[in-house]
């Protein structure tokens, strides 16, 4: 378990052994900060025959891990939305006997993505749970809920994580170099720097970081800067967070027009990219910065 899930192990424990934990559980942070790992640790608690929870070797581990456990059930929420046929068939499940011992569970990720027909019948199963029957949900957000639906789960919210502690633990994770900005760019989740790392875009993103700051502070030219980054995937959604991080907030509270400018500029220039086939995507991006950097002032 990573270091910094370690104190909500501790505190699920406590409430395992003390029969305390409640039926419907709500796994809330950011991306990459490793809720899946705790609601699969809790479930595998929940599953295990022995004393010492998960032993990993009993009957009900061996079956969990092998993917083939009559108790557990994952709901699919690979698509784009959740639907209320597929909460029918967890509150059936949940609503039956458990067959390796008394606990049944579910799994159930990316909840934002429930269906408002399908949030309201989870409402219906959470208002009157089954007895020895768990509901681990988790999700980037809880604002995204239904007020109901949040009412009736006992919500866990996994902090983000800045530190040098983390710093470390990704140092000491991968072989690449570490940039400054990488875990306020995956919003404090340190699995997702991980993976940025370990797949390259996190050079990507230092590439494009470096050079439009370089732009702006006129240490490079347009051109040298659009060359630079006329190639970089997920262009965007990398100027979207630099914008957010360190252009804007010099802006807030003193040039409110000029910041609704810049938001506008920015939306028409990332709409322009989807919608118009065909477009000379190296002279939209000159001009979108030439404005850009004429607004920033």
């Amino acid at each position: 378990m990573p270091p910094w899930l370690v104190s909500y192990q501790q505190q699920f424990s406590q409430l395992l052994n003390t029969n305390q934990l409640a039926h419907g559980i709500l796994l809330t942070g950011p991306e990459g900060i490793g809720k899946h790992l705790l609601a699969n640790w809790l479930a595998a608690s929940l599953l295990c025959t022995a004393q010492t929870k998960p032993c990993g070797i009993c009957k009900s581990c061996l079956l969990r891990e092998a993917g083939n456990h009559s108790d557990l059930l994952i709901v699919d929420s690979s698509g784009t939305s959740i639907g209320v046929d597929a909460v029918r068939q967890l509150s059936q499940f949940m609503q039956g006997r458990a067959q390796q011992q008394q606990n049944k569970v579910v799994l159930l990720a990316d909840a934002s993505k429930l269906t408002e027909a399908a949030a309201n019948a989870l409402l219906k199963t959470l208002e009157e749970p089954p007895q020895n029957s768990f509901l681990l949900l988790f999700s980037t957000s809880g604002s995204t809920l239904p007020a109901t639906l949040l009412s009736r789960c006992q919500q866990w919210v996994i902090a983000a994580q800045y530190g040098d502690d983390i710093q470390r633990w990704l140092a000491q994770h991968s072989n690449r170099a570490v940039p400054d900005f990488l875990l306020a760019y995956a919003a404090g989740g340190p699995l997702k720097a991980l993976s940025l790392l370990e797949s390259g875009e996190a050079d990507q993103l230092h590439v494009t970081i470096n050079s439009l700051t370089k732009f702006f502070s006129q240490q490079i030219v347009l051109a040298d800067c659009v060359k630079q980054l006329e190639a970089i995937s997920g262009l965007s959604q990398i100027i979207g967070w630099l914008l957010r991080q360190q252009l804007l907030p010099s802006l807030i509270g003193h040039n409110p027009q000029r910041v609704l400018a810049i938001h506008q500029l920015y939306s028409r220039w990332c709409r322009d990219e989807i919608q118009i086939l065909g477009q000379n995507k190296q002279l939209a991006l000159s001009a979108f910065l030439i404005e850009l950097k004429r607004l920033q002032g």
